[in-house]
């Protein structure tokens, strides 16, 4: 079995990359992968990127009053236990106050969009 891509680099340095299974080979230096290379260049680090990252880290549904204070009480123990920095234990408190006016501003919106409904007042598209 070939540890090293058996291909050279644009400079001529031997490739260092592993090769493909039951290949000498890296996917870059494989012959008949052009296209798939192609498509592999264009998508560059998008996968990588801070949106992306965050995207994945979103979770499924939003936190509801009761985890978000579950998850306040947690870092309040750890805070008094030493264990939290208090700028850590201030931003989280911060990201919660805006997660509850986020959600506070929502459930306003819903109600003047269901009184606007029962009234027959069209909103506009702004």
């Amino acid at each position: 079995m070939v540890e090293r891509c058996t291909g050279q680099n644009r400079d001529g340095a031997a490739c260092a990359a592993r090769p493909l299974a039951g290949t000498s080979k890296c996917p870059w230096h494989t012959e008949g992968l052009a296209e798939q290379r192609r498509v592999w260049s264009a998508s560059g680090g998008r996968a990588k990127s801070n949106t992306a990252r965050a995207k994945r880290a979103l979770p499924g549904a939003a936190m509801d009053a009761d985890e978000l204070s579950g998850w306040l009480a947690v870092v309040f123990r750890r805070l008094i236990a030493g264990d939290v920095e208090p700028g850590v234990a201030t931003a989280t408190a911060s990201l919660a106050k805006a997660m509850i006016e986020v959600a506070r501003a929502a459930h306003v919106e819903d109600r003047i969009a269901g009184i606007e409904h029962q009234l027959g007042i069209e909103r506009s598209a702004s």
